[in-house]
């Protein structure tokens, strides 16, 4: 596995990695699955976010250990590759990629469409595919100006969810927050399973591990500052959205629904420009750097062709790939899943890769490589340990509560990933440029 320093010079920095994170996690997804969390789990949604995020968290710390002891570019392929399975790997990333690519990339466009019908009359579909040209165009010239865009727009987006917060705070009516278990116990988990990939995100930073400057620091660092800014916002505005409007009124809306009943039209304006607009333009924006570098991690391990990993000359980045991210993600909006199934298919590959990588730190955590240091992070191996070997059946039993709920789209996605599995089979058996391993 090629790793960097964790006194390498890169161009992220650690305003920049949390800027990423929140942005990958507070996107899109949250303002669309409100209301689809709260159709599922009632008033519970609050307890949902709390075990979703609950969950979430138990693999930041094992991935924050891999992440800063073996800082890399694509960790969620590299970690499972080395120390797991190559195949399983490789799973983990395709799965992953079904689910952006059919789930994540048009519920971030069309989210952002249907907040901006708000202000213009201009249709979700055409707002989407105006966001995927310019962040296609943003990451083409490069990870600064991308993470420089992030940084900016998480200011705002922040800066949107606390006036949300602090404006609702007063509206919020004491009996419209319970019953907390109304939906029972089954609604409450099935709504944490939707929710659970509005709460991963953090995780995803260890993917440009080998772009961060002293990732050793960073990586742990931006996590103690991103995951408790994410649970309190995400607690607070879903508190906020059922404590205003009630279930009946929130269940399967948006949270402009929300922002129409507690803040001025001026300041609605705000939220669905600086919130809304940009926490999807974060989730794109994160998405747009991320997938070219697991298509050339990919590339390089002969499972892609070379030119999916070829770079451009003047400015360094896989051109090949974000134009073909581009142009994939548009024809797939144009005949999205809803809403809900969207949120599903994003938590299907976000378990599978979470799960992956736990695999991997409990193996580094029972049999230590020689260039693994213990004292290197500052939680005890055992407690990392631990805490991976709770996370891989909680990730997999969120996988089977959406799976009974949702069969039919978990098998379009299962044969989906059958498919991937099928074409490494063929290209590293017939395809694969010798010497190279996946």
């Amino acid at each position: 596995m090629s790793t960097s320093s964790g006194a390498s010079e890169g161009e992220v920095g650690l305003l920049d990695a949390v800027a990423i994170e929140v942005g990958l996690i507070v996107g899109g997804a949250l303002f669309a699955l409100v209301g689809v969390g709260v159709g599922v789990a009632g008033a519970g949604v609050v307890v949902s976010f709390a075990i979703a995020i609950t969950i979430a968290v138990l693999g930041l710390v094992p991935t924050a250990m891999l992440g800063a002891t073996f800082p890399t570019t694509c960790g969620h392929y590299r970690y499972p590759a080395r120390f797991v399975s190559p195949t399983l790997a490789f799973a983990a990333a395709w799965g992953l990629g079904v689910s952006m690519f059919l789930g994540g990339l048009p519920l971030y466009a069309l989210t952002a469409g249907e907040y901006l019908t708000g202000l213009l009359a201009v249709s979700p579909t055409v707002t989407g595919l105006a966001l995927l040209t310019l962040f296609f165009l943003v990451n083409l010239v490069g990870l600064r100006p991308a993470a420089r865009a992030q940084l900016l727009m998480f200011v705002g987006l922040v800066v949107a969810l606390g006036a949300f917060v602090v404006a609702g705070v007063p509206r919020v009516e004491a009996a419209n927050l319970g019953p907390l278990f109304g939906s029972g116990l089954g609604g409450i988990l099935v709504g944490a399973g939707i929710l659970y990939f509005t709460c991963l995100g953090a995780n995803f930073v260890i993917d440009i591990g080998g772009e961060l400057r002293d990732a050793t620091v960073t990586i742990p660092q931006s996590f103690l500052v991103s995951i408790p800014l994410v649970f309190l916002l995400y607690v607070l505005v879903a508190a906020v959205a059922v404590g205003t409007l009630g279930v009946d009124a929130m269940a399967g809306e948006t949270l402009l629904v929300a922002a129409e009943r507690i803040l001025s039209p001026a300041f609605r304006t705000v939220f669905v420009v600086c919130g809304a607009l940009f926490a999807v333009a974060t989730s794109l924006n994160a998405t747009f750097i991320l997938i070219p570098r697991y298509a050339q991690v990919l590339a390089e391990a002969g499972v892609f062709p070379a030119a999916a990993g070829r770079t451009n000359d003047r400015f360094g980045t896989a051109h090949w790939t974000l134009l073909a991210t581009f142009l994939l993600s548009g024809v797939i909006l144009l005949a999205p899943l809803p809403f809900a199934d969207l949120g599903t298919m994003l938590a299907f590959g976000g378990a599978l890769v979470v799960t992956a990588v736990m695999l991997a730190a409990i193996d580094v955590v029972r049999d230590p490589p020689t260039d693994f240091d213990p004292e290197a992070f500052p939680v005890p191996t055992r407690v990392v340990g631990a805490m991976a070997v709770l996370a891989v059946p909680l990730n997999l039993l969120l996988i089977g509560l959406l799976a009974v709920d949702s069969p039919r789209l978990f098998a379009a996605w299962l044969g989906l990933l059958a498919v991937g599995l099928a074409y490494r089979a063929v290209r590293m058996n017939y395809g694969a440029v010798p010497g190279t391993s996946a």
